[in-house]
């Protein structure tokens, strides 16, 4: 952990920059989101089929976008960038709170999602990513912790808020905060260091990708189906997880208290995988840091125990924990850092359309009568058939 104080020492303000932008980015995501629905449903008088099936547009949509304006972050200033996602996700968080039609919900949906889960993280990562190379990691992972302090803010923050002022308004106060401390935060941040970066310091120089050729290279289609199930099981499962919980016989208050051991796993191997990445490089981890999550996705479905969540929430938390920093490099590691928002969004726009998938496939297949076991075990008989093809990077 010393090597960590030491980086954080020499480099404060831009950890801050990525840890705030991954944060910030909690408005977009789904466990934040989530939080919402059942005051959605009641109040627009819609179904759970029916928003699952807009919350899907919305995320493949965010996908689509991400592929067309990710790329825009090589050669455009980044200030510029930046402020203009912020005022996309402070005005859906509001235009969400606004939303008294059904169809207002798909456009507020798909900014929460594009300018949440998609840019946020995109920027964070895509700019720490490219400006280190010998502590990518160590930048990776300090960044990425935003991750687990907002999942472990942001429900407490609405829970409390939400009885005091309604559902909308805490919608805006989201909104509300968002501006006024990322805004003000930003004057103190390096962003003119955060320019377009080069390989030119590298003993060979990496020619940038262009898109059309990295869909056409081997290596990432090495890696992105494994992106995607990633995506689509973790989604499936903590989009479901109350009702799996419901079917177990766990009671609500109990899952959500033991959540937090997700929370604290995920932080603890955040901070370990960017250690580990600048030891054994992201290609030799990637297909390692899977496996706790296929372990856990098959405990959770082979048995009905209380234990069987807690094993499934802290093994999640170690995959997810250490997945941000070791992809994040592996893509830079695959394909170099010229280019890299282009690399990364290209990637990126696949992850968000697994998440899209996620929740519709498990909706679809519980719907069929297809039980939470065979759901369970089959996502991870799927994971482990994705990420079987990188193990050749460890080679």
């Amino acid at each position: 952990m010393n090597t960590y104080y030491l980086f954080l020492k020499s480099y404060p303000t831009h950890v801050g920059f990525g840890f705030l932008l991954t944060f910030f980015s909690s408005l977009g995501q789904t466990f934040l989101i989530s939080l919402y629905v059942p005051h959605i449903l009641l109040e627009l008088g819609i179904s759970n089929s029916a928003f699952g099936a807009i919350y899907a547009v919305a995320t493949i949509g965010s996908a689509l976008l991400l592929v067309n304006f990710g790329g825009l972050i090589d050669h455009r200033p980044l200030p510029a960038y930046l402020y203009k996602t912020i005022g996309v996700l402070g005005a859906a968080s509001v235009l969400l709170g606004l939303t008294h039609h059904v169809a207002l919900l798909l456009p507020a949906l798909l900014g929460l999602r594009f300018g949440g889960q998609g840019l946020m993280t995109h920027i964070s990562h895509t700019v720490l990513g490219r400006h280190f190379e010998v502590d990518r990691g160590k930048a990776l992972s300090l960044a990425s912790l935003g991750f687990s302090v907002g999942e472990m803010v942001f429900p407490i923050f609405i829970a409390l808020i939400i009885p005091l002022v309604g559902w909308r308004i805490s919608l805006v106060m989201n909104a509300t905060l968002l501006l006024a401390v990322l805004l003000p935060a930003l004057q103190f941040l390096p962003l003119d260091e955060f320019g377009p970066a080069t390989d030119s310091t590298a003993d060979e120089v990496i020619e940038p990708v262009s898109r059309f050729a990295l869909l056409k290279d081997r290596a990432f289609w090495t890696v992105a189906p494994s992106v995607v199930v990633l995506s689509l099981g973790t989604t499936g499962v903590f989009f479901y997880q109350l009702v799996l919980a419901q079917s177990r016989g766990w009671s609500a208050a109990w899952y959500s208290a033991v959540f937090s051991s997700y929370a604290a796993s995920r932080f603890l191997f955040g901070l370990l995988g960017g250690t580990l990445v600048d030891r054994f490089t992201a290609k030799k981890l990637y297909a390692v840091h899977l496996a706790p999550l296929l372990f856990g996705l098959v405990v959770l479905g082979t048995t009905t125990e209380a234990w069987g969540a807690v094993v499934f929430l802290l093994s999640a938390g170690v995959s997810l924990g250490s997945s941000s920093s070791i992809k994040a490099a592996l893509f830079a590691e695959l394909h170099g850092t010229e280019g890299y928002g282009r690399v990364r969004s290209t990637y990126t726009s696949f992850m968000v359309a697994g998440t899209a998938l996620g929740p519709m496939l498990f909706g679809t297949l519980l719907d069929a009568g297809v039980g939470f076991p065979t759901i369970l075990v089959g996502t991870g008989v799927l994971l482990a058939a994705a990420a079987l093809p990188t193990l050749s990077f460890t080679l």
